[in-house]
This record gives structure tokens, C-alpha cells and sequence, in this order.
């Protein structure tokens, strides 16, 4: 018995997600644009993501990708239908499924991470890192369409709440691991993509905490995870991009690489204004600016590229453990 497949999923989630550009879900301009990059987040990025790292043999990994991703589809509709509806009790509980089957693929992780009794090798945990991020999505989305402004955050920030960690929580550690799948193959600075994972799982914690505690933090948290995703860009334009066999990946993986840096200029700009109370840059703009080169310049480029690579062109879960 094989694990699920999660890419039917994903085709599935991008059919649905271009028939939802048809139709509004927000009174305003830049909330609807923000709405559409959420659900492009939970039709596309999750389950893409999730096709990437498939449990390795019959274990307890294997019984809780499975139902992950089982329950995905179902839980992705009801999030659809939430969004049609006014926030409240009803429009909260229909997207409690997505924070279950989040809380299951962040129990993955841990699983995952467990199994292997260490933290090395860097790529995996990488990985679970992003797997056991992904619930502060799944929550920060019930509390939004339940329609609540807890410790006084408007509902924007509670949004993009939902956004950073759909993408930057759980896909970026993702794609950073893969990188280092390839990159376990070959010479390449070492020193180099270790602190490109620790900035990029250790900014996480910290810019959650400059939402909570101090915009400072918040800063502080955005210039690393900057610093980790240059360092990634440089690793996958100058090691892993000549690993990959196809011009067309080579270009996307360089297309998303630039996309992190110029959106992280921005993510930079945007954190020390809050840190300083000068005007910067706009949270309409960020979305339009930010949000998009993050999500469908960085992200999806580099997830349809992982998703669509031959086997023999990766390192598999197996090797890399024995690296």
C-alpha cells in the first residue's frame, strides 16, 4: 500500500482557485487580493507541498500523511464555502477542518522528526520544521472568520497572519529542504545553507512575536529569515540550479530564488516602519507588492518545479538519512 498522492489535490485546488477569481469574497480591493493568495495557500501550496515529502515505509508517518491528505479535499471545499460567508460561529467551524488536517500534518512532522532521533540531516529538518508550523495558520484562520479581534489585532493583521504562515511557515522550510536533498549530492558551502535553515526556521518563532510583544522583535525576526532566503537564493542559482536537468525548471527555480530577495526587501522595509512608526509601505501595497512576488513568484514557482522533477534528478528521504 502506497501513500496518498496529494497532487491530484493540487490540480484539483488550482482548477478550483482560477473558477474562484470570478467571483468577489471582500468589500475592499486589497482584502480580496488577500483572500485569493489564503486560498491559493490552502487549494495549492498545502497540498503541493505535502506531495514533497510522502512517508518513507508503513509506520506511524504512514497512517497520519494518509488521512492528511484524505481529509484535505474535504476540508478545503468547506474552507471555500466559508469565505462566502459573513464571519461568525458558522463561517469559523466550516474551516475548522483545514486547522484539523493542518494539526495532523504538524503531528506528521513531529513524527517524522522523532523517528530520525536527531536533528541532522539539516534538509529533513528543514522540513518538519515546516510541517509543524503550518497549524498557526490553521488557527489564526478559525479566529478570523470567526470574526474576533483577539489582543486587539485588526482583522488585516490577522489575515496576513494566516498568509505568513501558509507560505513562509510552512512552504519556504519545505522548498529549503529540497534544496538540500539536491544539494546533499554534491561539494557545496555547507556553512552556508546551515545558517540559511537556522534563519529561516529560527526567524518564525520571532516574528510572531513581534505581532504579539514588540515590533522590534518583529524586525528583527524579518532580517533573518532576509538573510536565510539570500543565502537559499544563492545556493539554488549557483548549486542546485545546475543539477536540474530542464531549462524550463532551471528558469522557474531562478525566477523564484530573485522573487524571495526583492519580496524580503520589501517584507524589510515594511517591519522597520512599524519598528520606527514610519511610513513605509502600506498594508495594501505589501499585498500587492510582497505578497505576490512571495506567493507566486517564490513559492509556487519553486513548488511546481519540486513537484514536477524526475525522481532520479532527487535525493529520496531514505538516502538523505544517511547522510
Amino acid at each position: 500500500m502506497r501513500p496518498l498522492n496529494p497532487r491530484r489535490s493540487a490540480v484539483a485546488g488550482l482548477i478550483a482557485w482560477v473558477l474562484l477569481l470570478l467571483w468577489t469574497t471582500a468589500d475592499s480591493a486589497s482584502t480580496e487580493l488577500i483572500h485569493k493568495v489564503v486560498l491559493f495557500g490552502v487549494l495549492v501550496v498545502v497540498p503541493l507541498g505535502l506531495a514533497l515529502v510522502p512517508p518513507s515505509d508503513r509506520s506511524v508517518n504512514f497512517w497520519l500523511y494518509n488521512v492528511a491528505v484524505a481529509l484535505g479535499p474535504g476540508a478545503a471545499i468547506l474552507t471555500i464555502i466559508s469565505f462566502f460567508l459573513g464571519k461568525g460561529v458558522l463561517a469559523a467551524a466550516l474551516v475548522c477542518g483545514t486547522a484539523i488536517v493542518y494539526i495532523l500534518i504538524a503531528v506528521y512532522g513531529v513524527s517524522r522528526l522523532v523517528s530520525r532521533g536527531s536533528p541532522f540531516p539539516l534538509a529533513e529538518s528543514s522540513i518538519d520544521a515546516g510541517l509543524i508550523y503550518l497549524p498557526v495558520a490553521g488557527v489564526w484562520l478559525v479566529v478570523y472568520r470567526l470574526g474576533i479581534q483577539p489582543l486587539g489585532y485588526g482583522e488585516t493583521i490577522i489575515l496576513l497572519t494566516v498568509v505568513h504562515f501558509h507560505f513562509a511557515g510552512f512552504a519556504a522550510p519545505i522548498i529549503a529542504g529540497m534544496s538540500g536533498r539536491v544539494l546533499a549530492l554534491k561539494d557545496y558551502p555547507h556553512q552556508i545553507f546551515a545558517f540559511s535553515i537556522f534563519a529561516i526556521v529560527a526567524a518564525m518563532p520571532l516574528v510572531a512575536a513581534g505581532i504579539t510583544l514588540s515590533p522590534v522583535l518583529g524586525l528583527i525576526g524579518t532580517l533573518l529569515l532576509s538573510v536565510g532566503l539570500v543565502l537559499l537564493a544563492v545556493l539554488t542559482i549557483g548549486w542546485v540550479r545546475p543539477t536540474i536537468s530542464h531549462p524550463g525548471n532551471q528558469l522557474l527555480l531562478i525566477l523564484g530564488a530573485l522573487s524571495s530577495c526583492s519580496a524580503m526587501v520589501l517584507a524589510s522595509l515594511y517591519a522597520y516602519s512599524l519598528a520606527t512608526h514610519t511610513l513605509i509601505l502600506t498594508i495594501p501595497k505589501m499585498a500587492m507588492t510582497h505578497g505576490i512576488l512571495n506567493a507566486f513568484g517564490f513559492v509556487a514557482c519553486s513548488l511546481f518545479v519540486w513537484s514536477g522533477i524526475a525522481p532520479k534528478e532527487l535525493i529520496t528521504h531514505k538516502e538523505a538519512q544517511l547522510l
